[in-house]
C-alpha cells in the first residue's frame, strides 16, 4: 500500500473537516424545528465521520461536544413543546392525550439529562410535570396553587440530609398512603413523589444502609391492581421521625400510573403539609 505523503493527508484532512462542519451547521439549522430522532441521525453520520483514521484527533473532540450540545438542546426543546401540548389537554379534560404526551415528554426528558442538562432543566420540568398531572378542564385546582406558593416560601421545614442540602424538588404527597415491599418487607410511606419515598420505618427496624440499591413492590390499596416494580437507593436513615429516605433515580413511571389511576378513581392525592 502506497504511503501517503504530508500534502495528500492534509487534503483528506481538509475534506473531512468541510464535511464535519457542514453536518454541525445542518444540525445548528434543523435543530430549531426539527424532531429530536432527525437531528439523531445526523448526530450518527457526524459520529462516523468523526472515527475516520485521518481525522484530526482535537478537532474531534471539539465536533462531538457541539453534536452533543445540540442534540441536548432539541431534546429540551421538544420537552417544553409536549409539555405545553399536555397542559393544554389537561385544561381540556383530554387526560388520556396528556398523558401520552408526558409519557413522550419523559422519553426526551432522559435523554436530555444523559446529554448533560442541567439540574434547573430538571427541576422545572419535574415541578411542571406534577402541576400538569393536577390540572383539569377546571383548571389548576387551590391545593396545588398552595402547595407551589409554600415550596416558593419555604422549601422544606422538615428534617435535611447530612450536609444540610435538601435535594427533594418533586411535589410530596402523604394521602393515601403507599404500600412498599421491601426484599420481604411490608412497609408503608409518609409521603411519596416522582422522585422517591419517605417510609414508616425505624431506621434500626430497617435493615439495609445509605447507599443500597433496593428493588420495590409499590401499590395503593385505593388503585387495586395498579402499581409494579421499581428500583430506589436509600439516601437517608432518619431516627427522629422514625423514617428511612428513598430517591429514584428518574421520574417514577410506575408513580406516574398510580397518580394516573387514582386521578381516573376521582382520588386526588394529598400534598403534604
Amino acid at each position: 500500500m502506497p504511503v501517503m505523503d504530508a500534502e495528500q493527508r492534509r487534503k483528506i484532512e481538509d475534506a473531512l473537516l468541510r464535511k464535519a462542519e457542514e453536518l454541525v451547521r445542518r444540525m445548528r439549522r434543523e435543530a430549531e424545528t426539527a424532531a429530536p430522532d432527525q437531528i439523531d441521525a445526523l448526530a450518527a453520520v457526524l459520529a462516523e465521520l468523526l472515527k475516520a483514521k485521518e481525522f484530526p484527533s482535537l478537532r474531534a473532540a471539539e465536533f462531538r461536544e457541539a453534536a452533543r450540545v445540540i442534540q441536548r438542546g432539541a431534546c429540551q426543546r421538544s420537552v417544553d413543546t409536549l409539555l405545553v401540548q399536555a397542559e393544554r389537554l389537561g385544561h381540556a379534560g383530554d387526560e388520556k392525550g396528556r398523558n401520552a404526551l408526558l409519557t413522550q415528554a419523559k422519553d426526551q426528558f432522559g435523554k436530555a439529562l444523559r446529554l448533560g442538562a442541567d439540574d434547573e432543566f430538571r427541576h422545572g420540568v419535574e415541578r411542571r410535570v406534577q402541576a400538569t398531572l393536577l390540572t383539569s378542564k377546571d383548571g389548576v385546582d387551590d391545593r396545588t396553587k398552595e402547595a407551589a406558593r409554600r415550596r416558593l416560601e419555604q422549601h422544606d421545614s422538615g428534617p435535611k440530609p447530612p450536609g444540610g442540602v435538601e435535594r427533594r424538588r418533586a411535589l410530596r404527597y402523604f394521602d393515601p398512603a403507599l404500600a412498599v415491599e421491601v426484599e420481604g418487607q411490608r412497609l408503608t410511606t409518609l409521603n411519596w413523589s416522582t422522585r422517591g419515598l419517605l417510609l414508616d420505618r425505624s431506621p434500626e427496624e430497617f435493615a439495609h444502609a445509605v447507599g443500597a440499591r433496593l428493588r420495590l413492590d409499590l401499590r395503593c390499596a385505593e388503585a387495586p391492581g395498579v402499581g409494579g416494580r421499581q428500583v430506589a437507593h436509600v439516601v437517608r436513615l432518619d431516627p427522629d421521625r422514625r423514617a428511612v429516605a428513598l430517591s429514584f433515580p428518574d421520574i417514577s413511571t410506575v408513580v406516574l400510573e398510580l397518580m394516573h389511576a387514582l386521578k381516573d378513581l376521582g382520588i386526588k392525592p394529598e400534598p403534604e403539609r
